[in-house]
């Protein structure tokens, strides 16, 4: 792909990369070949990964790549559709995780009422516990949202007294109503590869509202694989297409959209390690 080679060329020459700030390589297949999604990473000028945790055996395994690997972070909690296992016994365990210097953000954590795996007010309810355990760290949160903007909102805004909450709306879908709220709060609001489908229009022109200042980009591979990767095992080096699709939509160079996503990384977790 000769676009791509000219603009990883430019990266390169420029001392710049991004990070994928959403990723689950503790999954199959991505585990069972990390080398190979390291090199590719290299590869891209993908040079940090995030790595995300859904539950708490999950979030063990999220955290012992991390260990292993300078440029790998991960962030422990209880998405919603593993809500209804959560166990309150469980919580001193994610307590002690927490401690651990490369994890980084309680999350992911929130609310999905498209699939309702779990009854709402247990999503409620296991949202609430791990929001307070974020404000009681002073780690930023990473949230999942879909088709739950009105409770989603409600909650953080009672539990935000104080301005205590940050984070991150992870995998963005073009709602207005929590953009609006992630940027009257100071929330990053990070972008997967699913802007890039011809039928994202909703995300895209919502998108176009958002200042670079706030945004970011993410993979939520093994999911979700951008245009041209589409129908392919999402990776984190993936994370390339979805950053340029984005510098295009925006009118934005690479470079400067690299430098600021890193900046916007920066300025919430602090100085982390890269590749």
């Amino acid at each position: 792909m000769k676009d791509l080679e000219t603009h990883l060329k430019i990266l390169r020459e420029n001392g710049a990369f991004f990070t994928d700030t959403h990723s689950h390589i503790h999954f199959e297949p991505l585990c069972s070949n990390l080398k190979a999604v390291f090199d590719n990473c290299k590869k891209n000028s993908i040079h940090r990964i995030i790595n995300i945790g859904i539950n708490y055996t999950d979030s063990l395994k999220a955290l012992d790549i991390a260990k292993n690997y300078p440029f790998v972070y991960a962030s422990i909690g209880v998405h919603p559709h593993d809500s209804n296992d959560f166990n309150l016994k469980e919580l001193s365990l994610f307590e002690k995780l927490a401690k651990n210097e490369k994890v980084i953000a309680i999350g992911e954590i929130g609310l999905d009422y498209y699939r309702n795996y779990a009854p709402k007010d247990v999503q409620q309810s296991v949202f609430r516990i791990f929001l307070d355990l974020a404000i009681s760290l002073n780690k930023p949160i990473i949230i999942h949202n879909r088709d739950a903007s009105d409770d989603l909102i409600k909650i953080l805004n009672e539990m935000n007294k104080g301005q205590k909450l940050k984070g991150i709306i992870h995998c963005f879908n073009g709602d207005k109503k929590i953009m609006r709220w992630a940027l009257d709060n100071g929330f990053l609001i990070s972008v997967a590869g699913n802007i890039t489908y011809k039928k994202a229009t909703e995300i895209q022109e919502a998108v176009k509202e958002v200042p670079i200042e706030h945004l970011l980009v993410e993979t939520d591979s093994p999911y979700l694989a951008p245009i041209p990767k589409r129908g392919k095992t999402n990776e984190p080096s993936f994370t390339i297409y979805t950053a340029i699709y984005i510098s295009k939509l925006l009118d934005i160079d690479l470079i400067s959209l690299a430098k600021q996503t890193e900046s916007n990384i920066a300025r919430l977790f602090g100085e982390l390690n890269a590749l």
